[in-house]
């Protein structure tokens, strides 16, 4: 979908590079006008998604996007009033659209594929041509906004502030139970993995047998048996998204008395 809205828009820069005869130009505004349609539907859809996800998780609510989306709405209605009642307020759009624009990159943490290519602004004398062209280029920006905001993309990009917080000690019958804790990572829970390197007692490297279990904590690891002392867990969780896999390392000491 994201591509498909590209390429109309790169078919729209190719119109307006061509010298347009009155037909051409009545050509382009009703693709113009079919294409904005497309790409709100679109946006809406994805605004839909976006707003769902950060009812079931809050924490992924984008700062600031809001505020954004009603700066975009009130300008496309400013648009229109100016295309119906033949208003002579270019610049002032030009000027608010830019203004969105430039806050896109931040809203996408710079992810050039949810960034439109730099087009220079179309030479044209019809007013009304550059401000559909305007408003395309506003539905689209926004859309793949919030496409990137709805999409766990935006969990991966944050995940930098996953850690390993804590590790919760439980005897058991066989042994004794190692629940790690993350206050971030807990709430992403696909493709998400706990790797063991190596576990140290006293400062010497134990060859102790034992399981891993998914849980909402991070994971529990369960080991057959463990002795009295200070026990140092070397490890890394990893996740895995569409541009490869994330890996944070994990070094945290216990006691076990």
């Amino acid at each position: 979908m994201k591509n498909q809205i590209l390429v109309y828009f790169l078919i729209i820069s190719t119109f307006f590079s061509c010298n347009t005869q009155q037909e051409e130009l009545s050509e382009m505004h009703l693709f113009l006008q079919a294409n904005y349609e497309f790409s709100n539907r679109t946006l809406n859809k994805n605004k839909g998604d976006y707003y769902r996800m950060i009812e079931d998780v809050p924490r992924k609510k984008i700062e600031n996007l809001h505020e954004l989306d009603v700066k975009f709405e009130m300008l496309i209605s400013k648009i229109d009033s100016a295309i119906k009642h033949k208003e002579s307020n270019l610049e002032s759009i030009i000027a608010e659209s830019d203004e969105i624009l430039n806050e896109v990159p931040k809203m996408v943490n710079n992810r050039k594929d949810y960034l439109l290519p730099a087009f220079k602004q179309p030479i044209t004398n019809s007013n009304d041509l550059t401000l559909k062209y305007i408003k395309n280029r506003l539905v689209i920006a926004m859309a793949y906004v919030f496409e990137y905001a709805s999409r766990i993309t935006y969990a991966v990009d944050g995940l930098y502030s996953v850690k390993v917080d804590d590790i919760i000690t439980r005897k058991t019958e066989s042994g004794i139970k190692l629940t790690l804790t993350s206050r971030h990572g807990q709430a992403i829970k696909e493709n998400r993995h706990i790797i063991i390197d190596k576990i140290e007692r006293n400062g010497v490297e134990e060859k102790v047998e034992y399981k891993l279990k998914d849980n909402y904590a991070i994971a529990d690891v369960a080991l057959d048996s463990l002795q009295t002392g200070i026990y140092k867990i070397n490890g890394m969780l990893r996740f895995y998204h569409r541009e490869g896999k994330f890996d944070i390392p994990f070094d945290k000491t216990i006691t076990v008395e």
